[in-house]
């Protein structure tokens, strides 16, 4: 995946990716929402818990920086060999919510991902060791993409793959 070469390129991918993936999850009937039958035996509603925790994760991580502070990555109490307890907690975090609600806080998270990007200077989005947490070779602008955009693509691809497996109608893919 190439990296945008602007904000308006950043923002558009990002808004392309997350309405694919909501055009997706919002067609799932309720009572399969909680059906732990995608890969990697988890439901449409931990897909969902995933993208909003790591998203949020992001976020904490440029709020941290921005305030002074040195953020741990990629969260408290976990180290990069263990993303897979770390997406277990996402999906306990929000175990008892509908993947409706999911959805809300998706959008909210979303929007605060706008106002990051917009907010955010092209020097601080594509200059390299602008935020220490990005770390020393990539850019704002490519620690986002590859923490969203890409995750998105992924989640979508899992979900068709799952309705397809079971007979679910499709969505028309929208171009």
């Amino acid at each position: 995946m190439l990296l945008p070469t602007n904000k308006i390129e950043l923002l558009r991918n990002l808004k392309t990716a997350y309405s694919k993936l909501i055009e997706e999850a919002a067609a799932i009937p309720l009572e399969l929402e909680r059906s732990a039958e995608l890969e990697d035996g988890i439901s449409p509603c931990d897909l969902i818990a995933y993208q909003i925790g790591w998203g949020q994760l992001l976020l904490s991580w440029d709020e941290l920086e921005s305030c002074g502070e040195n953020p741990q990555m990629p969260a408290p109490g976990y180290k990069l060999n263990q993303l897979g307890l770390l997406a277990s907690s996402c999906y306990r975090e929000h175990s008892d919510q509908e993947l409706k609600k999911l959805l809300g806080q998706f959008e909210t998270l979303m929007q605060r991902m706008q106002l990051l990007i917009e907010s955010s200077s092209d020097e601080i989005l594509f200059g390299i060791v602008k935020r220490q947490w990005a770390g020393p070779k990539w850019p704002l602008a490519k620690r986002i993409q590859v923490n969203t955009d890409a995750p998105y693509g992924s989640a979508r691809t899992k979900l068709r793959k799952w309705k397809k497996a079971n007979r679910l109608v499709l969505q028309p893919v929208k171009q």
